[in-house]
């Protein structure tokens, strides 16, 4: 027989969970998720229920009434489903709606479905437990996280022993949710509704593509220039004459664009190391982030001693990361991500410059970087050859467009939604 001391001290132990597998489940399960950003299932969801015992009056036609045996596949099937005449006394835990998951609570029977919308409005039995994720992303993660090896040892976490082993509403919601992408198996690649909204806010920029994907010619173009000393770079010059700056030029004629530092704060206050010294950091650095969407997928979890010469700014809620070091500045892929609340007071690489809005929605902010004007501003703004970068100083000077509030804020709206696939905020 197991002792339970194989797995933990004895000042540790739970007098209400005596059993030895209790504890080795939870010593394997910290193995995997204790050094990665997690949250507990109860931030991710608006609730955690299970069913009705008031149902009654079955028939053969009505409200669909779901079973564990109904689940069948990761689907709900209504083949031998019963039915209810009606909603009275049913409790409104019990009645679910579309992107609700399901998961049996009874242990011996693991099982989890998502509520499409042809079920939408059924009652579930006591026998099944209701989550209902805070948003589509929230939803993903649960399910995604419930259907690997790791999520159904979770599961069994959640089980408070009887003759009958179910899984707790308490202790599930303690349930600890991975965010990192090898454990959630979250789609780098866009959907069909993703695209569109890109589309949608690449309209906004009302920008000829053929413009800025124009092919370069090398040739001495900055004979007619008026030379500057203190640039003396051909890719200065050479962007300089392109057919894309002079539309931006023609553009700022009637155009209302201002200079970045006026809409926001460049952040250029660093964190203390003494404050760190023996500390573990959440750490971003420009492989956390997915620079299709904007936003950033994991942190590492690090020794701040391993990362001292590149962790620099200590992040809030709602801060702009861009790279400003590297071959990509100006570029498409050039670094650039908005920090969600629950990677508030991690720790950025020396590879970003943060941006603290002032009165603009952040989402428009990030839209105004991705602009083929702003780009351009700093493909020409950048310096260095090897290991190009961008300097505050030149930074501040970029010209952001200044759009009418209306259209400020449908920008948002858009954004918001284009990164939905991938964006999750648990506040």
């Amino acid at each position: 027989m197991s002792s339970i001391f194989q797995y933990i001290e004895p000042l540790n132990i739970n007098n209400d969970r005596l059993d030895p597998h209790y504890y080795e489940i939870k010593e394997k399960i910290y193995n995997h998720i204790g050094s990665v950003n997690s949250v507990q299932l109860s931030d991710l969801c608006e609730g955690i229920s299970d069913g009705t015992r008031n149902a009654k009056d079955f028939s053969n036609e009505g409200i669909p009434y779901i079973k564990i045996s109904n689940i069948n596949n990761k689907e709900i099937q209504l083949t031998n489903v019963s039915y209810l005449t009606n909603y009275l006394g049913v409790e409104s835990k019990a009645i679910i709606k579309k992107g609700d998951i399901l998961i049996s609570k009874v242990a011996a029977i693991p099982k989890v479905a998502i509520v499409g919308e042809e079920v939408e409005g059924a009652i579930i039995s006591p026998d099944l437990l209701r989550l209902r994720p805070k948003n589509l992303k929230a939803k993903d993660i649960i399910f995604n996280f419930l259907n690997t090896e790791l999520g159904q040892l979770s599961l069994k976490l959640a089980v408070t022993p009887s003759v009958i082993p179910k899984i707790s509403i308490k202790e599930i919601g303690k349930m600890l949710i991975p965010l990192d992408e090898q454990f959630t198996n979250t789609s780098k690649t866009l959907d069909s509704e993703q695209v569109n909204y890109k589309k949608q806010l690449e309209s906004f920029y009302n920008v000829d593509k053929s413009r800025y994907l124009e092919v370069f010619q090398p040739n001495p173009i900055w004979v007619s220039e008026d030379l500057s000393p203190d640039r003396l770079d051909f890719l200065y010059y050479q962007q300089r004459k392109t057919r894309l700056h002079k539309d931006f030029i023609e553009r700022l004629k009637i155009e209302e664009w201002v200079q970045l530092n006026e809409v926001v704060e460049i952040v250029d206050r660093t964190i203390s190391p003494s404050e760190y010294k023996d500390q573990t950091i959440s750490y971003i650095g420009i492989k956390n982030l997915n620079r299709e969407k904007w936003i950033i997928r994991t942190t590492d979890k690090v020794p701040y001693k391993t990362v001292r010469s590149r962790a620099r700014y200590e992040l809030k809620a709602g801060d702009i990361l861009l790279g400003v070091i590297g071959t990509k500045i100006g570029e498409k892929e050039q670094p650039l991500a908005i920090v969600p609340n629950y990677f508030a007071n991690s720790i950025a690489s020396n590879v970003f410059v943060v941006l603290r809005t002032y009165y603009l929605p952040k989402r428009y902010i990030l839209w105004c970087l991705t602009h083929p004007f702003v780009r351009l501003q700093l493909r020409i703004k950048s310096r260095g050859g090897i290991q190009p970068f961008l300097s505050i100083h030149d930074l501040k000077q970029i010209l952001v467009p200044r759009l009418p509030n209306k259209k400020v804020i449908e920008i948002d709206s858009i954004l918001d939604r284009y990164q939905g696939g991938d964006h999750l905020d648990i506040s």
